[in-house]
């Protein structure tokens, strides 16, 4: 399990260095595997926003750009396809210095001149592929580092569970593990209590509840997949090692890395009737979000409507069912799990 040191101090939050965190976890048997930095070392590198740009005069692949760091305008020649007029990306000065020791110093580009560097997650050391720019939120501040923006000062803590600390899956349960080591503080996150604004359900029928005891949902409407995911949200997934997708996959994610309770959400609109928890039935098959037909076998617990598997209980949902772009309405479902899914 993968986490962020801030994330955990906003839960628990004893006054030890990281080393000695660590230390304090692995003999209390939640064994650190690896320690290391949230972001790679770099510096000068800060927010600013594309003003214009312009084809290159020799290079099809090349835009000259007009970049602004709210203090000066700079001229810089990109190539990345997603660069753009209005775009707030991360931009390295002349000075800074990337990971790998890569350092930026003015430059001609088949005859341009360039003075900076926009960067991509990778060349960040955020990510290790990367398809364009970082794309940062449109009221990202000009001008302000990009590690302070990003709250980068941070460590990304894996630990080496075994199968009996299961309660330890979770930022709550390794926070309330180090509130009893160091008899300080846990502080739980506090919401808003829910407003129920419609009535709508969908049946549930649990057929095997020796494998699955409880299974619950609920029916959320007017939901905009089109929104974008608070980037805050998206690097603390990132620090726990799950990619963003959306903002509905991204929620579902969240709470199950902050709570230790997984969930999945269907397209409301390709279900038909109701919810049944079962065993597969010989020879069903199902498709995999990741694209993988499985042929499913008689002790493989499943979720299913009154036509097809849904998906395979506590290991991932079906593509059939899966929340997309154009997805409105959704089932938002979490289930407690007593034996091992086998397919």
């Amino acid at each position: 399990m993968k986490f962020s040191e801030q994330w955990l101090r906003s839960w628990a939050n004893p006054d030890i260095t990281i080393q000695e965190m660590c230390d304090q976890l692995t003999m209390a048997g939640l064994e650190v595997d690896s320690l290391e930095p949230a972001a790679g070392a770099f510096t000068e590198v800060v927010v600013a926003r594309v003003e214009s740009i312009e084809k290159h005069p020799d290079a099809d692949k090349l835009n000259v750009c007009q970049v602004t760091d709210g203090k000066e305008t700079l001229q810089i020649v990109c190539g990345a396809s997603n660069v753009r007029a209005g775009l707030i990306i991360p931009l390295a000065k002349i000075g800074a210095v990337l990971p790998g020791d890569f350092r930026i110093k003015p430059a001609k580009l088949r005859g341009v001149e360039s003075s900076g560097m926009l960067c991509s997650e990778k060349e960040l050391g955020l990510a290790d592929s990367a398809d364009g720019l970082m794309e940062l939120p449109g009221d990202a501040p000009i001008g302000q580092n990009i590690r302070e923006y990003l709250q980068l000062e941070d460590n990304i803590i894996e630990l080496d569970l075994t199968p009996n600390r299961g309660d330890c899956l979770s930022i709550a349960g390794v926070a309330r593990e180090l509130g009893v080591l160091n008899d300080c503080e846990v502080t739980e996150q506090q919401w808003a209590p829910y407003v129920q604004t419609i009535d709508d359900e969908l049946q549930v029928e649990i057929q095997a509840e020796e494998a699955c005891p409880h299974y619950a949902g609920r029916v959320i409407k007017g939901v905009n997949t089109k929104a974008e995911t608070p980037l805050w949200m998206l690097e603390r997934l990132r620090r726990g090692g799950i990619r963003g997708l959306s903002p509905v996959v991204d929620i579902t994610n969240y709470v199950m890395l902050e709570l230790g309770q997984p969930m999945h959400a269907f397209d409301l609109q390709k279900l038909d009737g109701k919810i049944t928890v079962r065993f597969a039935n010989d020879k069903e098959k199902v498709t995999l979000l990741d694209g993988k037909d499985i042929d499913l076998k008689d002790n493989t617990l499943v979720i299913a409507d009154d036509s097809n598997v849904l998906a395979i209980a506590g290991v991932m949902g079906g593509a059939d069912s899966a929340v997309d772009d154009s997805t409105v309405d959704i089932s938002v479902s979490y289930t407690h799990l007593t034996l091992p899914t086998i397919c």
